[in-house]
């Protein structure tokens, strides 16, 4: 029988949350599975346990919170002992060990894990489903269709919100810093996370206290971070996301900080990049702080001329200078960020100039950048920046005898292969065999971007194109494709570019000769999916090759035969989307592709009658479908872009 006083209501606070209208959902699916781990883990270890039953001399310890959820009539479990609700300090009369078991084993895994075909056994549950009012067991073990165990504890962890936001049951109250007082149970905060446990399991003051103070945290932390604990879920917004991390991190909240983290992987921009990337360096968030240096250095032409970059620490600004991967239009501008950054606070930063500019590339400047350079003022404020002056005049002189610097290469680089291409008296189309990279990316008017193109490498003969081209382990693999126009020149052959020795290596052969078709990687493989065989037959055919190993082997086909298609590889899952069948019909589907099990039940796509000969590329967190051919009843169109 229960060995506790009956708790009462306790009123929360009026919400303090900022009021933004821009907050943004978060939920963890899972949560209601780490919950209930937890409390079962509080129960074995026979920690905060509240309710007692003594059966036929054996003892079973239970939190009571946690029956009360998995039964219809919660409020019950905490009515004062003259009111209760259905006599559970009786419940001896009425239970048995074996039903008592099945209860808790339901209350704590929402599962029943014994053999009910048992007649004895299916009594003494029923009974103990009557006697503790679970009408949820009770429907489990008698219901031909049963609803799963995950479904039971979400369905528990709803009836415990919903006790919490009634006050039923709330044994501790958590006080703000100003003031604000919030009740909740502390069981939950126990399963909450480690600090809370340790704080309310661990012998220490607070573990027998009826309020605890957490000092620091604002009101409106404290009410997301209790929102968190009882429904998995959090509001986020950049009006708050600053304050709610410090806190997850010092409450070792790891679960709503994954939250967090998504969001600001997600959300982060010009304006919020470099705060993000101090908050990831100052607390080791090794992931997020990588994220979020890739993007500024991206975007670092933008970033360094707004209001944010002068607030940056000089060694974030070190760090990023010395980057290979710093993306800019021309060094000017990594000069140009480097005098405003200390032009903001020259008393203070002017010290520090000479080692940033020791980090830029002078000698990659053009003459009237040079020019500009010998005319700063602060160089000349500078003691220790006189070396570099004589260097900008040798520079300007032409008698530089320095070391050369080479020019900044993003990490990524974007690379034109092959294709077929127009003669130079625009008569014939020709089959190339001309690598191009992309050296740098001008600015035009809106987000248009002139390319400036320079040639690096040539492909073994035959040329080729309609092939298909990805880069595994920093290596260009060329595969399939065809020499000519005819049937029969499609080939099967592969290559494979070592970008570090710039040399090519000719890979065993496909077992398919394959043109309009597609190729990803996945799990050090390179896999090629369906596309044309012979201008009339189209491929079902999957087939990979595996470096170690230097051989093509096949996996399992797709489900239908397909061509111009596309392919993109998402969280380590294979997607293939739209594509023509053999009846010359372009497909309006996306579906999952696993090497072993084959083709998922497609899923429709929303624009369009179907599309071949597009594109589609992993972004952030999704899939992006550009451009392609969808039917008409004559030829093909356009769809309407994205």
């Amino acid at each position: 029988m229960p060995d506790s006083k009956a708790r009462h209501p306790l009123q929360h606070p009026p919400s303090s949350l900022p009021k933004d209208p821009g907050l943004l959902s978060y939920s963890l699916p899972s949560h209601s599975d780490t919950v209930f781990t937890r409390l079962l883990r509080l129960h074995e270890e026979e920690l905060l346990l509240d309710c007692i039953f003594h059966l036929q001399g054996e003892s079973f310890q239970a939190h009571r919170l946690v029956l009360a959820a998995a039964s219809q009539t919660p409020d019950a479990y905490f009515a004062s002992e003259q009111n209760s609700g259905f006599g559970v300090e009786n419940a001896a009369h009425c239970l048995t060990p074996v039903g008592l078991r099945v209860a808790l084993d339901f209350a704590y895994r929402g599962d029943v894990a014994v053999d009910l075909s048992k007649e004895a056994v299916m009594e003494a549950v029923l009974d103990a489903c009557k006697c503790l009012e679970m009408e949820r067991l009770r429907q489990r073990c008698t219901s031909k269709v049963a609803n799963s165990a995950a479904t039971e504890r979400e369905k528990s962890l709803a009836v415990i919100k919903d006790m919490w936001e009634r006050g039923i049951g709330c044994d501790v109250i958590i006080q703000a810093e100003s003031g604000e007082r919030y009740s909740a149970h502390r069981l939950m905060l126990a399963a909450g996370g480690e600090y809370f446990r340790a704080l309310l399991c661990g012998g220490l003051r607070e573990s027998t206290e009826d309020v605890v103070c957490l000092r620091g945290v604002a009101s409106h932390v404290i009410e997301s971070i209790l929102s968190f604990i009882y429904t998995g879920q959090l509001r986020l917004g950049w009006s708050q996301i600053w304050e709610l991390t410090d806190a997850l991190l010092q409450y070792q909240l790891q679960e709503a900080l994954s939250l967090c983290m998504d969001f600001l992987w997600d959300r982060m921009d010009e304006s919020t990049c470099l705060d993000v990337l101090v908050l990831a360096e100052t607390y080791g968030l090794v992931q997020l702080g990588q994220a979020a240096e890739e993007y500024i250095l991206t975007h670092f032409q933008c970033i360094s001329a707004g209001e944010k970059f002068k607030d940056v620490p000089c060694s974030l600004l070190g760090k990023l200078l010395e980057k290979d991967s710093l993306c800019v239009e021309s060094e000017m501008v990594v000069f140009r960020a480097v005098v405003s950054w200390v032009a903001d606070m020259p008393e203070e930063r002017l010290p520090a100039l000479p080692g940033l500019l020791r980090l830029v590339r002078f000698p990659l400047f053009t003459y009237s950048e040079l020019q500009e350079a010998l005319g700063c003022s602060l160089l000349c404020r500078s003691s220790g920046a006189r070396g570099l002056l004589e260097v900008l005049q040798s520079l300007l002189k032409g008698d530089y005898r320095g070391p050369e610097c080479r020019p900044r290469t993003p990490n990524q680089v974007l690379v034109l292969v092959c294709g077929d291409t127009v003669d130079d008296e625009f008569m014939k189309r020709v089959p190339s065999q001309s690598l191009w990279y992309a050296q740098q990316f001008h600015r035009g008017h809106g987000l248009i971007r002139s390319i400036e193109w320079r040639p690096f490498a040539k492909l073994p003969e035959p040329a080729r194109f309609r092939h298909c081209v990805c880069v595994l382990n920093n290596k260009l693999y060329v595969l399939g494709g065809r020499k000519y126009y005819g049937a029969l020149d499609i080939l099967k052959s592969a290559l494979r570019f070592d970008l570090s020795r710039c040399t090519w290596e000719r890979l065993p052969d496909m077992l398919s000769q394959r043109d309009y078709f597609s190729a990803v990687c996945l799990d050090g493989k390179v896999f090629a999916l369906g596309g044309n065989c012979d201008d009339s037959r189209y491929l079902d055919v999957v087939e990979y090759y595996t470096p170690e190993e230097n051989t093509w082997r096949q996996a399992h086909p797709l489900d239908t035969a397909v061509c111009c298609h596309a392919a993109a590889v998402l969280d380590g899952q294979i997607y293939i989307s739209g594509g023509c069948d053999h009846h010359q019909r372009c497909l309006p589907s996306m579906w999952h592709y696993h090497p072993s099990r084959g083709c998922s039940t497609r899923a429709p796509m929303t624009v369009g009658a179907g599309r071949a000969g597009h594109i589609m590329l992993a972004l952030g967190r999704g899939l992006v479908v550009v451009g392609g051919l969808q039917p008409l009843w004559m030829g093909f169109r356009r769809p309407t872009p994205l």
